[in-house]
């Protein structure tokens, strides 16, 4: 009997090639990848819910496999945090429907932009945020950041490496900014998000904390978009993966 096993991951990027599995580097799906094939002695691949660039974290990234090896939920977490690395663990799994998938049917992803907004780095919390020696207004910020709240054509914020048969219309339903120590967390929350389009829109934020652009330089990147015009790429290790939401399963 075929089963499908959803697993909700928490992982820190620092020492990955991003998280889709590739050839003679360190990923997230390739370790994975390995650990199944362990456990399940075959070779089991995986599907991720979302990619994550170089250096990206997550608390909650969501992956799914299939298996002929019959295990309850604890015991696939058992067995997979057995033989993960430290810096990889499964927090929960899910027997699901075979016709669940994984990327597709999430209907709500959520990311977390970190700033550290002090003179004096941390040496700390410097692998998991942006470090700004300048002081930030987060009222400011919140408010240049809601500009990306709605639904726009973000192609100013995509690389130049970007594919040019995928549209680049994506909705944004809640931009929120929270500050706790002069830590600023920016939070993100849509269907889905373009190669680097967040670390541009925390780019561009920044650039407008500087005085280095306009409120109405990026409503104008909105409204006018031009492939490449923010090329203001916020470090990945702020980023974080935070959530990923479904409809017919509670992950």
């Amino acid at each position: 009997m075929i089963n499908k096993v959803v697993v909700a991951l928490e992982y820190d990027g620092t020492s990955f090639n991003g998280s889709q599995k590739q050839d003679n580097v360190r990923t997230i799906q390739g370790v994975f990848d390995q650990v199944l094939e362990s456990i399940n002695k075959k070779p089991v691949g995986s599907e991720f819910a979302s990619r994550t660039d170089s250096g990206v974290h997550a608390t909650h990234q969501v992956a799914s496999f299939v298996s002929d090896k019959y295990r309850s939920n604890s015991s696939w977490a058992s067995a997979l945090n057995y033989y993960l690395p430290r810096d990889i663990s499964v927090n929960k799994c899910m027997t699901v429907d075979n016709n669940f998938d994984v990327r597709r049917d999430a209907n709500e992803r959520e990311y977390v932009y970190s700033v550290y907004s002090n003179p004096t780095i941390s040496p700390l919390m410097d692998r998991y945020c942006e470090h700004l020696k300048y002081k930030v207004n987060v009222d400011d910020l919140s408010e240049t950041a809601q500009i990306f709240k709605g639904s726009h054509d973000f192609l100013s914020f995509v690389g130049r490496s970007a594919l040019e048969d995928r549209t680049t219309l994506r909705e944004i339903k809640e931009v929120e900014c929270s500050e706790d120590d002069r830590m600023i967390k920016i939070k993100f929350v849509g269907r889905s998000f373009l190669h680097q389009q967040i670390r541009r829109m925390v780019g561009a934020v920044l650039l407008v904390m500087q005085g280095k652009l306009t409120r109405r330089q990026l409503h104008n990147a909105l409204e006018k978009p031009k492939k490449g015009s923010i090329s203001s790429l916020s470090s990945s290790k702020g980023l974080c993966l935070s959530n990923i939401k479904y409809k017919s399963i509670n992950i």
